[in-house]
């Protein structure tokens, strides 16, 4: 989330978006891509909001790194999830986010990145990606909120970007709104799981 404007307005509805990512469950959300979690291994966590799926990650014994560029997020992750490792960064840069990850979870995001910094945010991932991981990217789409800089997505699109980058697609497949407010708006979801070209030696 590179435009400061997405994280102003994350900062500003902070209190009210936590309510709204707490209300559901990680085990809900990931369910369309569940079976393909890796079962260890570092997990980075990009855009991790209120630290719901850090703590469920950290609770399956996965070492987890947080990327959030949001200040009131953060603060909430350090109560929530205190053994995760904090990162302020933002795609596509990811400054100062280091290692290679297992997982890498890129949930209800993407959306917020106009198109040309894709291309960039896919190669950032890809290299962050360990020889056997895996990134899984939720694609956000139905109407937009007013005052929201949200950008459409095509999957075929996206899973194209990032073939470029190097990244092959081991899942497309469709996810619905846990939220209540996105099941009201008429918002899904297709999840990408995408592995890295690299082999393990």
């Amino acid at each position: 989330m590179k435009n400061s404007s997405v994280t102003g307005i994350y900062e500003a509805h902070a209190e009210t978006l936590r309510a709204r990512y707490d209300s559901v469950e990680t085990a809900d959300v990931l369910a369309p891509v569940a079976d393909l979690l890796p079962t260890e291994g570092d997990v980075l966590d990009v855009g991790a909001g209120s630290g719901r799926d850090a703590a469920w990650f950290l609770a399956r014994g996965h070492r987890v790194t947080v990327a959030e560029p949001v200040a009131v997020f953060r603060a909430a992750i350090a109560v929530r999830a205190p053994e995760a490792v904090q990162v302020e960064a933002h795609l596509p840069e990811l400054t100062g986010v280091q290692g290679e990850f297992g997982v890498i979870l890129v949930g209800a995001l993407w959306h917020h990145l106009p198109e040309p910094n894709r291309d960039s945010a896919f190669s950032r991932l890809a290299g962050l990606l360990a020889p056997s991981g895996r990134l899984f990217l939720s694609l956000r789409h139905g109407p937009v909120p007013v005052g929201f800089p949200i950008h459409p997505l095509d999957a075929e699109v996206e899973i194209a970007r990032a073939r470029v980058a190097g990244l092959e697609l081991l899942r497309s497949v469709a996810g619905q709104s846990q939220q209540q407010e996105n099941i009201a708006a008429g918002i899904n979801w297709t999840w990408l799981v995408l592995a890295g070209t690299r082999q393990a030696q």
